[in-house]
């Protein structure tokens, strides 16, 4: 499993805690700081300090392929297109890549942008599941023990996050 913009490793740290052997884990993290940071949460797995635009591994190497909010981060859709086209290398023709990027403008954030589902049906095919979740993340921190009860109707009401699954055979086709 490969991790592209693993961040300090949360997600990494997460399927360690839920049995996955951490030499079946992989993160690439482009700053230096979170990729250590990645490292020590997740000790075992294997982090690289690398961008996703060039990732450091072999052709059809991983089944399964995660990116939460990275493309969302990158400078412009030619940043985007070049990382989505260095997932379709390393994913294998079997695997699953999970995208999880905002579906709306963050006026808090400018510097965050909207990854269209056009976008990356374009770049990995149609996808094989998406799922519109998360509720206005600035809200949803603010109710505080209340969160376990009101987060579900929050995120049914308000969906500001989309989550798409992409099969690796499809996201292999040719592009044109």
């Amino acid at each position: 499993m490969l991790d592209v913009g693993c961040g300090t490793g949360w997600l990494l740290e997460a399927l360690t805690q839920h049995g996955v052997a951490p030499l079946h884990l992989h993160g690439v993290e482009a700053i230096p700081a979170r990729a250590a940071a990645a490292a020590r949460r997740a000790p075992g797995a294997r982090i690289e300090t690398a961008d996703a635009r060039k990732l450091p591994y072999e052709s059809d190497r991983f089944e399964l392929v995660t990116l939460v909010t990275v493309l969302s981060s990158m400078a412009d859709e030619g940043a985007v297109a070049a990382a989505l086209a260095e997932v379709r290398r390393v994913a294998s023709p079997t695997a699953l890549i999970l995208c999880y990027e905002p579906r709306l403008p963050n006026p808090l954030n400018r510097n965050t942008r909207v990854i269209s589902p056009r976008q990356l049906q374009r770049e990995l095919g149609p996808p094989v599941a998406s799922r519109r979740l998360t509720g206005l993340p600035p809200l949803a921190r603010r109710l505080g023990r209340a969160a376990p009860r009101l987060y579900p109707l929050l995120a049914r009401v308000a969906p500001t996050h989309r989550l798409t699954a992409h099969a690796g055979a499809a996201a292999r086709r040719p592009r044109g």
